[in-house]
């Protein structure tokens, strides 16, 4: 268990840097990667054909693999550094908080042990009464950082052990993965259970403005059900004109993901996905034809999933089920585009080709949508879809591989707001 002395020495900054560092290492993986495909292979492939070439070839395509793999593993150790940095940080500013109390109320504090001793030299009249509620919060500064500390200890272990895995899907989709959930996981352990009231509002308010915002974007299911929690800051996060709750968007989105339901055979259902989303959080169909082209919504069969009741094939708009058509009815309808900046949880994702390298996909389409789950302290987007399922990944952390498969990619984040009810 982490020590009041431990957590007071801790330097946050030595891991942020190690993060950084680990960062940048990662980018240089990938530009040693692009380089060899650019440089490299892609020049034997068209040039150089006979057995020989390919062999080259080959061993040029291991390597990038190699690079590739070590990148995508390397940003998850700069994940789970971050997330000890920015977790630490909220303890301190708890424990901070707690040695003020302990000092007003008259209290010394061991800090070995965390055992208080009154001192008779506090500056509110009766402050020894309140030692329950100064203990309370030491205690909670110190179940922060140790469950940070076990949380990095164990994923920093499991990537040291994937050190030598070279398939970039593994080291991506899983590896990555993973470490981008630990992340998240870290800063859902810096919030209280909510048991008591009191204590969260002590907590939350011992937390800066900007701290206060980070964790309103890396989780906000959590911060919008707790007790203690200002109603304005949960009616914040749900949204304020009452036609769509984005906190239930977001929790319905990470419950369903990898959940096929919902599905329509025979589509990419991506964004048929976060229609069910919206709708589920209170987003209201607009028309009752879905052969209207400024409709959006399903029909009855559509709605129970029975398709084979629907002789014509209508069981939902053209705008419910299609990338770019979903797009152009919310900003068509009310809803805007933010830069990508500004996004946060319950917003939308649409991914829009913007080269010509993808010969399925016309530059310009747009042709994947994916939901706002959360947003890190250092601003990465993590980011939930269906078709191919995942939950929570990171934006910045896959564009090299969306780069490589699918060719440049233009982000266009829509802010859902109705306004047809």
């Amino acid at each position: 268990m982490v020590t009041i002395a431990q957590l007071k020495q801790a330097s946050p900054a030595q891991w942020q840097a190690a993060a950084d560092g680990w960062l940048n290492l990662a980018k240089e993986s990938e530009q040693a990667c692009n380089d060899i495909h650019g440089q490299g292979k892609g020049p034997l492939d068209e040039h150089w054909q006979d057995r020989v070439g390919q062999s080259a070839g080959a061993k040029l395509a291991a390597q990038a693999d190699t690079l590739e793999s070590a990148a995508d593993i390397m940003r998850g150790v700069a994940m789970v550094l971050d997330g000890l940095t920015t977790s630490i940080e909220y303890a301190q500013r708890t424990l901070q908080d707690g040695l003020r109390m302990a000092a007003d109320y008259g209290f010394d504090v061991d800090e070995q042990t965390g055992e208080l001793s009154a001192n008779g030299q506090g500056s509110v009249p009766e402050g020894h009464r309140y030692g329950a509620e100064v203990s309370a919060l030491l205690d909670e500064a110190l179940r922060q950082a140790d469950q940070a500390d076990r949380q990095c200890a164990a994923e920093l272990d499991k990537l040291a052990g994937d050190t030598c895995v070279v398939d970039p899907e593994k080291a991506l989709n899983e590896i990555q993965g993973e470490a981008s959930q630990v992340e998240l996981n870290m800063y859902k352990g810096d919030i209280p259970d909510g048991k008591d009231p009191a204590l969260v509002a002590e907590w939350w308010d011992s937390l800066t403005p900007e701290q206060q915002e980070q964790l309103k974007l890396s989780d906000p299911v959590e911060i919008a059900g707790l007790n203690g929690i200002p109603d304005s800051v949960k009616q914040e996060l749900r949204g304020t004109d009452g036609k769509f709750d984005r906190v239930e968007f977001v929790r319905w989105t990470m419950e369903h993901w990898n959940d096929s339901d919902v599905d329509i055979d025979g589509e990419n259902n991506c964004t048929n996905f976060a229609s069910e989303g919206l709708h589920h959080s209170g987003v209201q169909y607009k028309g009752w034809n879905t052969l209207d082209g400024d409709g959006w919504g399903k029909s009855t069969a559509g709605t129970w999933g029975w398709d084979w009741l629907d002789r014509n094939g209508h069981t939902h708009t053209n705008s419910w089920g299609g990338a770019q058509n979903l797009h152009d009815f919310l900003t068509d309808n009310g809803s805007h585009e933010v830069p990508v900046s500004q996004a946060k949880p319950g917003d939308i994702i649409f991914f829009e080709e913007a080269s010509d390298q993808n010969s399925g996909i016309k530059q310009g389409t747009i042709h994947h949508t994916a939901v706002v789950t959360a947003v890190t302290p250092d601003g990465d987007i993590r980011y939930t879809q269906h078709s191919d399922q995942r939950l929570n990944v990171s934006l910045n952390g896959r564009e090299n591989h969306e780069l490589a498969a699918e060719g440049q990619q233009n982000i266009r984040v829509v802010r859902v707001e109705p306004n047809w009810y």
